[in-house]
């Protein structure tokens, strides 16, 4: 007995050793439509003979119909259920303790829509799209914020239902369902939107600035999530908030203007916010003759005065006089005739007066610009004549009594009559060159510059001899003195005074008093 028992003892180790199997195959591939008898061979070598081994799943489309919990050799067969779906798939089976991967391809799949795009109403709604599939399919909205549908899928033909929302955005809007298949490319369901172009609105269709850099903003109303952007059609005026949602504001930035007054837009969709900016730069509104203020010509040597804003000073700058000459420059302003600078009488913010330079003579017009403190105003294009003859007045208006002085240099008034016969001396300006020519801006010494043109001087319209006619001694060259005689047989009373200078008169209303 104890020889049996050791005999046994010493064999039971060749019973227990723990065996290898082998599971062919490891991998199968099988098709789109399964498989009704699919078999794995289990081979168990000698002389694991008492050794068992079991087959699982958790794949939920394969089926093990036999083969669960055997000793040795054996077959262990299988189902597959059909791939509805168009892409393929994998599964996997433990065969004695080894891992099997069945594969299998996908479905041939065909999948089409009809029709395959829509538009709606601002106001939205609900609509359809016929799917014929054969496969297994899912309908995905890509817009959720205005496209809902309910939950949509299957393996078969169907329609899927669907809601656009109302747009509340001026801007229309488009978005798309897809019906997702597992192919490189789905069907794809494209929804279009109008827009609402009455729900956008500004807080003020525009503003007005002063030149000096500024902000200023406005309100954007419009639908809740509604985007929007603003843009400026000038560089002069910078958007600080260019974009938002819903209801908002558009804040900007305007440069300081130092040109001619501006207007530029900020243009929110198809609304338009306007912006005009004054201006700090000199404008020019008019060029006339210092004394009538005619504006259809002038002439070299010519006092003129200059019409417009923004030109000089808030107190009057007066003539200066540096080195015998009548500077060009007074508080910041100049005059220029073609680019050069004037002589100036005074400068002002509204009103500037200068002496129009002699070069301009023989030109058949000239070029008329300011510059105060550095900036240029706009260009006023000037005829030029021979002469432009205008006879002062005491009130300087260019009409009713004129600067006029009777013989014993008394100022000729209604109180204080020129006798006939006696000289007056008659102050105006427009006479044109003289001989001996004068530099610009010169004061008249005792070396009087005479016209080169003769004045005819009527008097009650009658001729008045003329005794003198050229500069005013001690005033600037452009000023002119001339002296003519009362005629004798006026009627006492106030007379009108006319001037002629090469075929160009003086304007009417400028009066003498003659007793």
């Amino acid at each position: 007995m104890r020889l049996i028992i050791a005999t046994l003892a010493l064999a039971a180790p060749l019973f227990a050793q723990t065996c290898d199997f082998t599971v062919t195959p490891t991998s199968l591939g099988i098709p789109a439509a399964g498989v009704t008898n699919g078999q794995i061979t289990v081979t168990q070598p000698s002389p694991c003979l008492f050794n068992g081994w079991n087959a699982a799943t958790s794949t939920p489309w394969l089926h093990i119909t036999s083969g669960r919990g055997y000793n040795g050799s054996s077959a262990v067969t299988f189902t597959a259920d059909p791939n509805t779906a168009a892409g393929q798939r994998a599964g996997t089976m433990t065969v004695a303790n080894q891992t099997v991967v069945i594969t299998q391809d996908g479905a041939a799949c065909n999948f089409a829509i009809a029709p395959k795009s829509q538009n709606f109403p601002v106001s939205g709604g609900t609509g359809s799209f016929a799917l014929t599939a054969n496969c297994a399919w899912q309908a995905q909205s890509n817009n959720g914020n205005f496209i809902t549908l309910p939950s949509a899928s299957g393996n078969t033909d169907a329609t899927v239902n669907f809601t656009v929302a109302p747009n509340s955005c001026v801007v229309g809007r488009s978005g798309s369902i897809t019906v997702r298949t597992g192919l490189p490319t789905s069907p794809l369901f494209t929804i279009t939107q109008d827009g609402s172009p009455a729900n956008l609105t500004l807080s003020a269709p525009g503003a007005t600035a002063g030149p000096d850099a500024s902000d200023g903003r406005f309100s954007v109303n419009t639908g809740t999530g509604c985007g929007w952007s603003a843009t400026s059609d000038v560089t002069w005026m910078q958007i600080i908030s260019a974009t938002g949602s819903g209801n908002g504001s558009v804040a900007y930035h305007l440069l300081a203007n130092t040109t001619a007054a501006r207007t530029g837009s900020i243009h929110v969709g198809s609304l338009t916010y306007t912006v005009t900016q004054a201006s700090s730069a000199p404008v020019i509104g008019k060029v006339g003759s210092a004394a009538s203020y005619g504006a259809d010509a002038i002439s070299p040597g010519e006092i003129i005065t200059v019409f417009g804003a923004n030109m000089g000073p808030s107190q009057l700058a007066p003539l200066q006089v540096n080195s015998g000459l009548v500077t060009n420059s007074l508080g910041g302003t100049q005059v220029l005739f073609d680019g050069a600078a004037a002589p100036m009488i005074y400068a002002w913010d509204k009103q500037v007066s200068a002496v129009v330079p002699y070069r301009i003579a023989g030109k058949a017009n000239t070029q008329v610009q300011v510059v105060y403190r550095g900036a240029v105003s706009n260009s006023i294009t000037m005829p030029v004549q021979s002469a432009h003859p205008g006879v002062f007045t005491q009130d300087a208006s260019g009409l009713g009594a004129g600067a006029i002085l009777n013989e014993d240099n008394s100022l000729n008034t209604a109180a204080n009559p020129a006798a006939p016969g006696s000289v007056v001396a008659i102050y105006a300006t427009g006479g044109g060159t003289t001989n001996p020519a004068l530099a610009d801006g010169a004061v008249t010494g005792s070396d009087l510059p005479y016209l080169m043109q003769q004045p005819i001087v009527t008097i009650g319209g009658i001729d008045a001899p003329v005794k003198y006619a050229g500069g005013a001694p001690g005033s600037v060259a452009g000023l002119t003195q001339i002296n003519a005689e009362v005629p004798a047989g006026l009627a006492a009373g106030a007379v009108p005074v006319v001037v002629k200078i090469g075929g160009y008169a003086s304007a009417s209303g400028v009066m003498l008093a003659v007793k």
